[in-house]
């Protein structure tokens, strides 16, 4: 098992730029990853977006990142005349790293922001991310990025930028639906038994979200079926927050698919059983 190392110094990205109305940032090359924010409109909507290049064998981290690593932060405190909405985030990938996982990202990825602006305006992104291998390097992103006019990224957006916005908006986690979803949660007292349901299932990954009284294990696939896979999470939680009643988050990825879902856990005992077929 390799052991994970925080880097105390920083690694401290500027991308500022001065010019009016600019779609993109330049790039900001700091080992092991680059990054940029650009901007587009896209049916009505205007965005922005940091766009990140990871190197091979390197992650970073979605909004929950699991058991050990580092939950991004965003502000856009200093912009002027702009509004920005929540972060949208892909939906993650699980990485084991020997500790119970984390959840995230590599390769080319990146984080989507809504923006609202009446007219001159100045975006400013500060960010902090961990970038994580055998070793893990905190990450501050500094970059800004001015506006002249409400319609100003419409007119300078280029067809790339509108791209690669569009293909980060598409790797958000879905609704559930009959080709992925999370069918039924229960607990018996030592585990989450959730019952994963889709078209062609292969190799469902459940990453789940635990409240803060809660520790919850690595999953294991018990029980496999095209139509449907048996899952069970060791789970734990104080005596006076119950988990049977209460709703929990659960992306399930199985290959392209992605969903986030709810749930509701309800008590295992009180399920219907199979009755013993007779003749």
């Amino acid at each position: 098992m390799l052991k994970r190392l925080c880097v105390v110094a920083a690694l401290f990205g500027l991308g500022f730029s001065s010019a009016l109305a600019l779609s993109s940032t330049p790039w900001v090359d700091k080992k092991p990853v680059r990054y940029r924010m650009v901007t587009a409109e896209i049916e009505g909507q205007a965005y922005a977006a940091l766009q990140m290049q990871l190197k091979p064998g390197w992650h970073t981290y979605w909004r929950y990142p699991g058991a050990s690593g580092i939950a991004p932060e965003f502000t856009f405190t200093d912009s002027r005349g702009v509004r920005v909405g929540d972060a949208v985030y892909p939906a993650p990938y699980f990485f084991e790293d020997g500790v119970g996982g984390v959840y995230g990202y590599e390769g080319e990825t990146g984080f989507v922001f809504p923006i609202h602006r009446q007219g001159a305006a100045s975006l400013t992104l500060k960010a902090f991310l961990g970038v994580c291998r055998e070793v893990c390097i905190p990450l501050e992103i500094n970059q800004e990025m001015a506006l002249v006019s409400p319609s100003a990224i419409g007119q300078q957006s280029q067809p790339k930028n509108n791209g690669v916005i569009s293909r980060l908006l598409a790797a958000q986690a879905k609704a559930p639906s009959a080709a992925l979803k999370v069918e039924s949660a229960s607990f018996d007292g030592v585990s989450l038994q959730l019952v994963v349901t889709g078209q062609d299932l292969q190799n469902p990954v459940v990453m789940s979200v635990p409240g803060p009284q809660d520790i919850l294990g690595p999953p294991r696939i018990t029980a496999r079926h095209p139509v449907a896979h048996l899952i069970e999470i060791p789970a734990w939680s104080k005596l006076d927050h119950p988990l049977i009643g209460r709703k929990l988050t659960f992306v399930v990825r199985d290959g392209a698919k992605a969903i986030e879902q709810e749930v509701e856990i309800t008590d295992h005992r009180l399920l219907p059983r199979a009755q013993p077929h007779t003749d």
